[in-house]
């Protein structure tokens, strides 16, 4: 198993079947696993689930837990656990993954580097077309244009480019499309379990804990492992955001990269 796929999902079943399928769809064959990182337990999930079952080519893990509000963090921290790979990929259940995704993230692993990636925005129209037909062929460039799509030039996959832009430094780690080895989130005891709130920090604060390893490096996977990012009205504002930011600095100011509430509980 070369890869655990960790697909991070909240009540949307239209596009968990999409995003399965794509994954499906992969020119990665039989070294994979993928893990529906569920923060419910929705019948409908395993429903589904069940239904594509004879056409998964993938085991197929599903992590669910009881809908208490935003807990995200404790079902990736045991999807972590329940991974088979000492690699993750993690992507959003919002996101569709190019059909190179999987293979372009195993290509390049190596220890003790953190790989990220970004999405395309598809507007509303080119998303509704594709839940409802299901067809991953309308993700080609020419539809992307005219639909008016954002951040087009992250759906071009050219990794000849990729090469030119190690240098360019990103600011940001999005839990939306990205792959870290399981030994490098042991190292930081996982994902902080204080988060009970979205805003992204969440994602942000693996990636100031992560950088506190020794010899860590962090590799962009643009041009290569691409998402395509789904429409959906904004789940959170800018209240939410500024909130989730001010409580990842002061866990910054802590300095504390080990995180008191992940994989292992620490008792203070």
């Amino acid at each position: 198993m070369q890869a655990s796929i960790v697909i991070s999902y909240y009540k949307n079943l239209s596009t968990l079947e999409i995003i399965l399928r794509a994954l499906n769809a992969q020119t990665a064959k039989n070294c994979f696993e993928v893990i529906v990182s569920e923060d419910d337990n929705a019948p409908a999930t395993v429903e589904l689930l069940h239904s594509l079952k004879p056409i998964i080519q993938f085991p197929l893990i599903h992590i669910a837990q009881t809908d208490l509000g935003f807990r995200k963090c404790i079902s990736l921290n045991r999807s972590i656990e329940a991974a088979n790979s000492d690699f993750l990929i993690f992507i959003d259940g919002d996101c569709i993954p190019h059909k190179k995704l999987v293979a372009s993230y195993i290509e390049r692993k190596k220890p003790k580097t953190v790989f990220y990636g970004r999405r395309v925005m598809l507007s509303e129209s080119i998303s509704t077309k594709i839940l409802l037909s299901k067809k991953l062929s309308l993700l080609h460039l020419f539809n992307l244009i005219k639909s008016k799509c954002k951040r087009i030039e992250e759906g071009i996959y050219f990794p000849l480019a990729n090469k030119l832009i190690q240098n360019k430094k990103e600011n940001i780690l999005l839990g939306c499309n990205m792959g870290i080895n399981k030994a490098d989130l042991l190292a930081i005891n996982g994902f902080d379990e204080d988060y009970l709130f979205p805003g992204g920090g969440e994602d942000s604060d693996i990636e100031w804990r992560l950088k506190k390893i020794e010899g860590i490096k962090f590799v962009s996977m643009k041009f290569m492992a691409i998402v395509y990012h789904l429409y959906h009205p904004e789940r959170f504002d800018s209240v939410q955001q500024k909130k989730s930011t001010d409580f990842m600095n002061k866990k910054i100011i802590s300095g504390n990269f080990f995180c008191k509430n992940g994989l292992t509980k620490i008792n203070s």
